[in-house]
């Protein structure tokens, strides 16, 4: 066996190692030589760590979340339509004066509780031809209560004959 360059003489003789990929696959590596440490099997990644399982996870939460909105939106309108129909709206005049149109109206409540209302208007000519749409917003009506009120717009047309209708109630 040859010294390294590097060792002074009498010094012990250390084995000359060589990596492990040189060793031919029959030979073990010399006594004392370097063993690497065993390659770990490869981790096997979880399904909802995936792109799938993410995008699953995304478009799930959304499905979940349009399903209770759209219940709620469902219980909105129907708990909004039963209280439309305590509500009953009467008109007691309709008129114009040139371009001006004034409505008169009465809301009576017939549920048990207080209630906001809101009257959508249609004013429309001798003709039947709409000339404009309005909005009153009666406030709180009590319960077993009636409340007046009037309600006048600026149309974009002169008419001497107006009639007005009560096209929606919330």
């Amino acid at each position: 066996m040859t010294l390294p360059a590097n060792q002074p003489p009498g010094y012990p003789q250390q084995p000359q190692h060589r990596p492990p990929d040189q060793y031919p696959p029959h030979y073990p590596p010399a006594p004392g030589g370097y063993y690497p440490p065993p390659t770990p099997p490869p981790k096997k990644g979880s399904f909802w760590g995936s792109s799938v399982g993410i995008l699953l996870i995304i478009f799930g939460s959304i499905a979940i979340l349009g399903v209770i909105c759209g219940g709620l939106v469902l219980v909105g309108r129907i708990s909004d339509s039963n209280a439309a129909k305590q509500i009953d709206v009467q008109l007691t005049s309709c008129g114009g004066t040139g371009s001006v149109a004034k409505v008169g109206y009465t809301v009576t409540n017939n549920g048990s509780q207080a209630r906001r209302v809101t009257l959508k208007l249609e004013y429309r000519d001798a003709t039947g031809a709409r000339l404009d749409t309005d909005t009153a917003y009666v406030g709180s009506v009590p319960a077993g209560d009636t409340v007046r009120g009037e309600e006048s717009t600026i149309l974009n047309a002169t008419s001497s004959t107006i009639t007005c209708k009560v096209v929606g109630v919330s």
